[in-house]
């Protein structure tokens, strides 16, 4: 979604129906992901995607520019998340112990964060975490899309498949030789890195 974002925009505001599908299919894994990462229910996650989209849809005309939303996304989920966990710790308080270890690991660290940590067993990121996070992905689908179509379904299957499929069904799936899945790799992550490095990204920053 690099292109006409503006208008897009702009359309979303009128309040054209496939504009609005597009940008919410677009950025609704980012969002999904914010209460997924505090360890919260399916059903809270759902909860917390329908009041983030509310509050963009009535807040829409605060926005200027595209650029700037996945921050506001993120801001706000990691909110609606937080308020969600707090609802939760009413229905289920922490108890004593639980408090003392939270006030311990803590220090002069957020409580929150840590309250989050001990309940589900990992750090919460940042905003500046999450949307430098998002902005790599975004600029890897793009470079994706840029490679050609075997080399595209290649380096997917191989890194982004979550059901990490072997050599051998790849091999299927694609109709080459199992042994020159390497090599063509190989030759494809080059490919991506030469696109990386196109758009502004230094060999250091890649694989």
């Amino acid at each position: 979604m690099t292109k006409n974002n503006h208008q897009l925009l702009l359309q979303c505001r009128r309040g054209d129906a496939r504009a609005w599908q597009q940008l919410v299919h677009h950025y609704g894994p980012l969002v999904h992901s914010i209460p997924v990462r505090y360890g919260l229910s399916q059903a809270e996650v759902d909860d917390v995607g329908q009041e983030v989209f509310l509050a963009l849809a009535q807040g829409l005309a605060r926005i200027e520019d595209l650029e700037s939303l996945p921050a506001w996304l993120i801001t706000t989920a990691r909110r609606y998340s937080w308020r969600a966990l707090q609802k939760r710790q009413r229905e289920q308080p922490l108890t004593t112990s639980d408090l003392a270890e939270v006030e311990f690991t803590t220090g002069r660290a957020d409580a929150r964060t840590a309250q989050v940590t001990h309940h589900f067993g990992q750090r919460v990121p940042s905003v500046n975490e999450l949307l430098e996070g998002w902005q790599s992905q975004e600029i890897l689908a793009q470079s994706l899309e840029k490679l050609n179509d075997r080399c595209r379904v290649l380096l997917t299957a191989i890194f982004l498949d979550p059901t990490e499929p072997s050599y051998d069904t790849i091999s299927q799936h694609l109709g080459i030789p199992k042994g020159s899945i390497g090599p063509t790799r190989n030759r494809c992550l080059q490919q991506l890195r030469l696109i990386l490095e196109g758009l502004g990204f230094v060999k250091e920053n890649v694989p």
